[in-house]
């Protein structure tokens, strides 16, 4: 229970900070576009040979998460052709004129962490980072015992893209990535 309040402690803090600073969408694109450009990256026969993912079609419901953000979101299970179970989620939060304004990757376990992380890598870049930026913000996650973040300035979006990773609040085992954009440069 401690780490769960410490976590949304942080997650309080780093939305403080950035409260001076507009938050944008993570993608112009609405979430129908970016799910299909992500599936067009991971059902690649040079993607599959490397890591054999597979997607869930993306379904709509209630966003009781972030409803700041707006009424809904949609989400895909994600997972290796050969298991037996998804490996996790990603979960697109919406606006009201259904734009991606922030994702999250969930990994159902720590074995899966793999499968998240070049989920999380794909993503990024189908958002319109860069591999620099991409591999910047992942590499730079600060290790903290409860919440690492990192964020990068994308010159190419003209946006800060936060990306904070921790526990899955409601389980004991697995983790997730939360992803937002805003303005402020630094």
């Amino acid at each position: 229970m401690r780490k769960i309040f410490l976590a949304f402690l942080v997650c309080f803090l780093m939305a403080a900070n950035v409260a001076s600073a507009a938050m944008l969408r993570v993608s112009d694109d609405d979430v129908q576009k970016v799910v299909h450009s992500i599936a067009d990256v991971i059902y690649t026969e040079e993607f599959q040979k490397e890591t054999p993912l597979l997607l869930t079609n993306a379904v709509k419901f209630e966003n009781t998460e972030l409803p700041e953000i707006g009424n809904t979101a949609w989400g895909c299970q994600y997972g290796l052709k050969t298991a037996t179970a998804p490996d996790g989620e990603i979960v697109f939060f919406v606006d009201d004129e259904e734009k991606v304004s922030a994702l999250k990757i969930v990994a159902y376990n720590e074995k899966a962490g793999e499968n998240a992380v070049v989920l999380l890598f794909t993503t990024l870049q189908t958002l319109g980072l860069t591999q620099a930026d991409a591999e910047l913000l992942i590499n730079k996650l600060s290790d903290d015992e409860v919440l690492a973040s990192s964020f990068v300035w994308s010159a190419e979006k003209n946006r800060c893209y936060v990306l904070m990773a921790g526990a899955r609040p409601q389980s004991e085992d697995g983790f997730q990535f939360m992803l937002i954009a805003s303005d402020k440069q630094n």
